[in-house]
């Protein structure tokens, strides 16, 4: 037999085991493809030992170089991209954000901004609150983005005092009265609670209660 014809006997089984083992691997879900690593936790949700590099995404069996578009960043898990700030994702873009007159960028926000305190987002525009005398913005989206200063309470679209009678205090939401410790709320007034004998004032101060060893009858602190 020939050198030549030697060298092909002994070179085409090593091409047929090549072949075959490349085949194999390609079809091993546990061989990592290009831009891949093994997984020593199991893999990842499609099975098989590998995830791919920061960067890429799978795709079938294959990893594939993640698309970021310009004004956008990879993220910290490398999977996915996110806007750079000032832009607001729109499909496959990053599109700058129009902030209006008296606005300003907020990424938290959906569309990209918010009006400053004291602006309300109308039609896209920023539009002036109308705040009533006696009254301060409450920095709120919803509602009449107002609300009154304490010592006055609402009253339709305006703020009027709060008239605390005698013997009263403002209550500590600031919108209404209570009365003094000993003083009933009658109305509109704090009247000197009359306690009958064997009694004393509740934990509130407000009203009363009868004494141990007595209990209420009628009006009256009767022994039991």
């Amino acid at each position: 037999m020939s050198e030549s014809r030697l060298a092909k006997v002994l070179v085409l089984p090593l091409m047929l085991f090549a072949s075959a083992f490349s085949t194999q691997a390609a079809a091993d879900p546990s061989v990592p493809p290009e831009h891949a690593r093994a997984n020593r936790y199991g893999g990842d949700r499609y099975g098989g030992g590998w995830d791919c590099v920061a960067g890429f995404q799978r795709v079938a069996d294959g990893c594939v170089k993640i698309a970021v578009p310009a004004h956008a960043f990879l993220d910290a898990s490398g999977r996915r991209w996110r806007c750079d700030r000032g832009y607001i994702n729109k499909g496959e873009d990053c599109v700058a954000v129009k902030v209006p007159q008296n606005g300003y960028l907020d990424d938290s926000y959906g569309a990209g901004w918010k009006c400053d305190r004291g602006y309300r987002d109308t039609a896209g525009a920023c539009v002036a609150i109308k705040i009533p005398t006696n009254a301060h913005s409450d920095d709120s989206s919803y509602g009449t983005g107002w609300a009154c200063d304490r010592g006055f309470r609402l009253a339709g679209a305006d703020c009027l005092a709060v008239a605390v009678p005698a013997n009263g205090y403002l209550s500590r939401s600031g919108n209404d009265w209570e009365c003094e410790r000993g003083f009933g709320k009658e109305v509109a007034a704090c009247l000197a609670l009359q306690l009958p004998a064997n009694a004393h004032l509740d934990y509130s101060g407000n009203s009363w209660r009868c004494d141990e060893q007595f209990h209420l009858q009628g009006l009256a602190c009767v022994e039991d």
